[in-house]
């Protein structure tokens, strides 16, 4: 059960889509929300170039001071309500901090990467996925109401796959209706007998569509994948996030994986 939920916020369009996504997700399992704004760059970290020029250095403290008041407005106003949450604002939130806070939580709620034309490619996208060693759920722009009824699992057998559909079964649990989409795969490679029975142990009878992903690049597989979520009415997206750490190719995180966070129009659940 998510009990203990860490949303994650910037400051910019994802302060909203992140503490609306976690109080949701909260209340659907009576837990709570420890809320924090990360800003990347502190006081006093500005670049030489606007250090030596007074305005710029003026404009970029007025940047990161408004973006933390975003956070606040809107924690006050989406997860402050929630029994037992907490805020913990940018002076005591290092990237160090914010990883040691991460493991310690459930899971993780971030705002999608790139709504935010100021911050393009967060660092909290790799410390949430590669570093915190919790699930992390992304939340798109628009974040609808009510509860989770039909959940997309995106399978091909892999450790990743494995670690996510273990991370969702709160989810699963809980849904109307549950779709697998497995991959083309040789079937020894992918072990679905072996997953259909342990979803059917927890009492969740899953449907199985197979989807022509061998012959597909990655961002290719991106685009099927969401395709298939918009064709379902997937309320939740839940896949194993694939990379290998460095901040390359989207922060390092694999064509597909890269395709679908920055364009999955729905909560994205991902495990490393």
């Amino acid at each position: 059960m998510y009990k203990s939920i860490l949303a994650v916020s910037e400051g910019g369009p994802d302060a909203e889509m992140s503490f609306r996504l976690a109080a949701r997700i909260a209340a659907l399992f009576d837990g709570t929300v420890d809320a924090v704004h990360f800003a990347e760059h502190q006081a006093g970290d500005a670049s030489i170039t606007v250090q030596s020029l007074p305005f710029l250095a003026r404009l970029s403290d007025e940047r990161r001071t408004g973006r933390a008041a975003e956070s606040q407005r809107w924690f006050r106003e989406l997860v402050a309500p929630l029994p037992g949450a907490t805020f913990t604002g940018e002076q005591a939130m290092t990237g160090d901090a914010l990883v040691r806070l991460g493991r310690f939580a459930n899971l993780i709620v971030i705002g999608r990467p790139g709504a935010d034309d100021e911050n393009i490619s967060p660092g909290t996208v790799k410390a949430a996925i590669y570093d915190c060693a919790r699930p992390v759920v992304i939340a798109p722009p628009n974040v609808r109401p009510g509860r989770m009824a039909s959940v997309l699992v995106a399978w091909n057998g892999s450790a990743q796959a494995a670690r996510a559909v273990g991370a969702a079964m709160p989810f699963l649990e809980r849904a109307e209706k549950v779709t697998v989409l497995v991959s083309d795969d040789p079937a020894e490679e992918t072990g679905t007998p072996f997953l259909t029975r342990y979803l059917a142990r927890h009492g969740i009878a899953a449907t199985f569509d197979t989807a022509p992903f061998h012959a597909l690049t990655g961002r290719s597989r991106g685009r099927a994948l969401l395709a298939h979520a918009r064709e379902q009415g997937t309320d939740l997206l839940v896949m194993g996030a694939y990379g290998h750490g460095e901040l390359s190719n989207f922060l390092g995180l694999g064509g597909a994986t890269a395709k679908v966070i920055s364009s999955c129009p729905i909560p994205l659940l991902l495990a490393h």
